[in-house]
């Protein structure tokens, strides 16, 4: 069952008028209200697939009136790209209008004679099926009956069929194993600074969105699977086994990696997103945090407790203990008198020392006296509200209410080099810690509340525990 009333409030009228099937059960999880197998829902081949310099691209247009969040698009497009032998991508767009799509360009093979290890089919029934299979062994990948595709202006929908029920990965969230349940579990997708509540909210997102999965096949085999979309999502697995994304913007846009085995699939995909950053040596050592020590006096006798019992210490952080009022930027020299000193003192004994940076800032000091944010307002660096010019007020640890840089503006790039560096000649920090960067807002929206649009109010929230704030 692909459930075909995922927002709350369903029943058996307003299922039915989405010519979807309604049939109650007592199996907790199984949806109610599904689409029926040969239901007036999706989209069907406009004209044969056409052939491209890399790969196949089919027109969509839909099928019947219905939809399930209105503004339905048709006609849409499907490319696939044969990018590596081991790497297909396979994207489902708006070609008459463009919508956001995450910028990362990831690269084709410049070799255009490779020979892949995946065959693709597309099969004109009622509704067009797409396979993915691997040619090795004939298992099927993927298999999406684009029947089941919604692509409408704020909700896009795709199911696929998976070959086994090992699936590892998507994140963040709260789950008990790494090989997830299958018994129609629902994760949502959005940033935010949800901290892990063990059993208080089970499945719930916590702070990152990492859309991949890898599937582990009958065969022991592996391949994995990336969609490349930001905007807030969640997915479903199934028991047939099958996974069901849903996304209120953006594209539907898959790359696949074959394996064969974990590893590989992991070295294919991090050669697609960017490898991970080689960390220096020393941050590799033994390293001590917390958020508490309050007083230099505090984070010295810590320290030489260390030496007294000869633990291994490395590295030493500082949390928001040591700012001035949580102020970045600044440190606290009446509690923190002799930061600077200290941190020369244990370099010259071979350790190394972090900050903690947040990315907010008080708007509220006396003017003249807080430097990072009268700068920041002068260059215009800040999130603004819906109007495009008014900066989004929200609450976060400083005194007042707080600003939020906008790192998609070359200026806020501009902007934190020059803090930094003016802050490292105060405190010869070595590195620093990036917290509450979802962003992180203590408040329920921005001041004064959300501009009343389409936009701040969905008509689909994704995730049982997703919040947009």
């Amino acid at each position: 069952r692909v459930d075909c009333h995922p927002q709350p409030g369903a029943s058996r009228e307003v299922c039915e008028a989405k010519g979807c099937v309604w049939c109650s059960t007592t199996v907790a999880n199984v949806p109610w209200c599904f689409y029926p197998a040969d239901g007036p829902h999706g989209y069907t081949v406009k004209d044969v697939p056409q052939k491209t310099a890399q790969g196949w691209r089919v027109t969509l247009i839909k099928r019947g009136s219905i939809s399930l969040f209105g503004n339905d698009i048709s006609p849409i497009v499907m490319d696939v790209e044969f990018h590596t032998k081991d790497r297909l991508r396979f994207k489902i767009y708006d070609p008459n209008n463009k919508r956001f799509e995450v910028p990362l360009n990831i690269e084709s093979s410049s070799n255009v004679s490779f020979e892949p290890n995946y065959d693709v089919e597309f099969i004109n029934d009622t509704a067009l099926q797409f396979r993915v299979i691997r040619k090795k062994t004939r298992t099927v990948l993927w298999e999406t009956t684009l029947g089941g595709l919604i692509f409408s202006n704020q909700y896009i929908q795709l199911m696929t069929s998976v070959p086994s029920t090992s699936i590892y990965g998507f994140g963040e969230h709260e789950h008990p194993s790494f090989k997830h349940d299958m018994n129609y579990v629902r994760y949502g997708m959005f940033s935010r600074d949800q901290s892990p509540v063990v059993m208080l909210q089970a499945l719930s997102n916590l702070y990152g969105v990492h859309p991949f999965y890898m599937c582990i096949e009958k065969d022991f085999n592996a391949h994995g699977v990336l969609l490349l979309n930001s905007n807030a999502q969640d997915v479903t697995l199934s028991p047939s086994p099958s996974l069901t994304f849903r996304t209120i913007g953006g594209i539907l846009d898959f790359y696949m990696f074959l394996g064969p085995t974990p590893e590989n699939v992991i070295q294919q995909y991090t050669e697609a997103i960017g490898r991970p950053f080689m960390p220096p040596y020393w941050s590799l050592g033994f390293q001590l945090s917390r958020w508490g020590y309050n007083s230099i006096d505090v984070l010295e006798k810590t320290v030489e407790r260390l030496r007294q019992y000869d633990i291994p210490h490395d590295v030493q952080y500082g949390d928001i203990d040591y700012m001035e009022r949580q102020l970045d930027f600044t440190y606290d020299k009446a509690n923190f008198a002799g930061l600077p000193e200290y941190i020369k003192k244990l370099k010259n004994d071979g350790m190394h020392y972090v900050i903690i940076l947040d990315p907010f800032l008080t708007k509220d000091e006396p003017q003249g006296t807080y430097r990072p944010y009268e700068l920041g307002q002068e260059l215009g660096i800040w999130i603004n509200n819906s109007d495009g010019i008014t900066p989004a007020v929200g609450k976060a640890w400083p005194p007042g209410d707080s600003v939020y840089p906008d790192y998609t503006n070359p200026k806020t790039a501009e902007w934190w080099i020059q803090m930094c560096m003016e802050f490292k000649n105060i405190l010869d920090y070595d590195g620093i810690w990036i917290d509450m960067n979802e962003p992180s807002n203590f408040q329920n929206g921005q001041q004064p509340g959300c501009e009343e649009n389409h936009l701040n109010y969905p008509p689909y929230v994704p995730g049982k525990y997703i919040s947009f704030y």
